[in-house]
C-alpha cells in the first residue's frame, strides 16, 4: 500500500517544490516586461546595464555608454535596477 501512494506524493511534492515556483517567477518576468518604457535602468540576462532609449515591438534599443547603442530582445531583460535616493 505504501508503494502506491509513494509516486502520487512524491508529484505533488515536486509540484510545489519546482514546478509552482518557476511558473511564479515566469507570471512575474512577464509582468516586468509589460511595464518596461524608455528611459528604465535595466540589466540583461548576460549582464549588460543600460537605459532604454527606444521600443520596437520585441526589440528593445539599450543604450549602455554615451553614443553607444545596442540593439536587443525584449525578453533577454533580466531585471529593471532601482537606485536608492541616497545613493
Amino acid at each position: 500500500m505504501g508503494g502506491i501512494l509513494f509516486i502520487p506524493i512524491l508529484l505533488v511534492i515536486m509540484y510545489f517544490l519546482i514546478l509552482r515556483p518557476q511558473q511564479k517567477r515566469m507570471k512575474d518576468q512577464r509582468a516586468m516586461l509589460s511595464v518596461v518604457d524608455v528611459g528604465d535602468d535595466v540589466r540583461t540576462d548576460s549582464g549588460i546595464y543600460g537605459t532604454i532609449s527606444d521600443l520596437d515591438g520585441d526589440t528593445v534599443f539599450l543604450m549602455i555608454s554615451d553614443g553607444v547603442e545596442i540593439k536587443i530582445s525584449k525578453a533577454s531583460i533580466a531585471e529593471m535596477i532601482k537606485y536608492d535616493d541616497e545613493d
